[in-house]
């Protein structure tokens, strides 16, 4: 996957345990469907907006074995 284009679908706020919680989802010509990934990354609620995006796309890379 050479190719691939990200979305964050879902982004929620869980302020019991401090982390945010998306669905990530990868785009690549070769997928009949957009691979989705759900994923948790420990922070405040202030996090600021390029951090989080990079927390949670090297999270979702990391855990859908995407490089």
């Amino acid at each position: 996957m050479h190719h691939v284009a990200v979305r964050i679908a879902h982004l929620i706020y869980n302020a019991a345990l401090r982390q945010f919680e998306a669905v990530v989802e990868f785009f690549s010509p070769g997928l009949p469907a957009p691979m989705r990934v759900p994923v948790r990354v420990p922070a405040a609620p202030d996090m600021g907006h390029r951090r989080l995006v990079r927390a949670l796309t090297h999270e979702a890379r990391r855990r859908g074995g995407i490089y």
